[in-house]
């Protein structure tokens, strides 16, 4: 439930901080009857999400053949990660920009007057988010019963939601760049932990190597079936007796998207 939670949350507010951009400059046009034109886009990119994993979710639940399910699962966690890493990076080297993006957009469909620019903008905004959520929390809750994983999602949303209408309110009130800076480090932590199941997942297939295995253990302390450890498990990707492999691709994943995260931005890409 907790990395439902944190997941759900992180995503959820960049939606909430996207919407409330779009409808405060909604508002400042005098367009705030155009609102509901961003609420069908919204609608629709969270029936195409919520659609998207009970797809997911589904075709798991019911795949019995372990040759198959196994690769899956794996692959849903390698893409979860990927996409993800390039999200994370995408929305720290766009931050600056793109409040002003959003409200030229805006501007352009109020312009227009067509439902379907404002819509589409709404829609667009919100299913990239949607669908990354999806796959990370699919990636991440495997082994978590549906209706944690449902509480943590509700949970999640409605903090996000919450923080939403404070932003819409009057930014000032809450400072969102510690905010997306903290849960930005968690969720590359987590991703990091996704990483060392998907590698986990083709090791059992014998697809990649396992290097010495195990590199250490810890059962004796705190197994990764106990409540403990299963929750260590989904945060930080905790295996009590992890091979060389997952140790490996959990250090340098971490340090790697880290350090691409916090490195400078150049003054050399402000071009033409």
């Amino acid at each position: 439930m907790l990395n439902t939670f944190i997941i759900t949350l992180r995503e959820g507010v960049e939606i909430a901080v996207m919407l409330a951009i779009i409808l405060a400059y909604l508002r400042q046009l005098g367009a705030s009857r155009s609102a509901n034109k961003v609420w069908l886009g919204t609608a629709a990119a969270a029936i195409v999400s919520v659609a998207a994993a009970v797809g997911i979710f589904a075709v798991l639940h019911t795949t019995k053949v372990e040759r198959f399910q196994a690769p899956l699962e794996g692959t849903l966690k390698l893409l979860a990660v990927i996409i993800l890493t390039w999200m994370t990076l995408w929305m720290k080297r766009e931050s600056a920009t793109i409040g002003s993006s959003l409200r030229q957009r805006v501007l352009h469909a109020v312009s227009d007057g067509s439902v379907w620019t404002l819509a589409s903008l709404a829609f667009i905004s919100v299913v990239r988010e949607g669908i990354e959520t999806v796959l990370f929390v699919v990636g991440s809750t495997q082994q978590t019963s549906p209706a944690a994983t449902i509480s943590g999602a509700v949970l999640g949303f409605t903090v996000a939601a919450i923080l939403g209408e404070i932003v819409y309110g009057g930014s000032r009130r809450i400072a969102l760049k510690p905010f997306f800076t903290v849960m930005s480090v968690l969720l590359t932590v987590m991703a990091a932990g996704l990483l060392v199941g998907g590698v986990g997942e083709f090791q059992g297939l014998g697809l990649l190597p396992t290097g010495v295995a195990p590199l250490w253990s810890t059962r004796a302390i705190v197994s990764d079936t106990s409540i403990v450890g299963g929750l260590l498990g989904s945060v930080f990707g905790y295996v009590d007796s992890p091979n060389l492999v997952q140790v490996v691709a959990w250090i340098a994943y971490l340090v790697g998207a880290l350090w691409a995260y916090f490195r400078p931005a150049t003054s050399a890409s402000v071009t033409g």
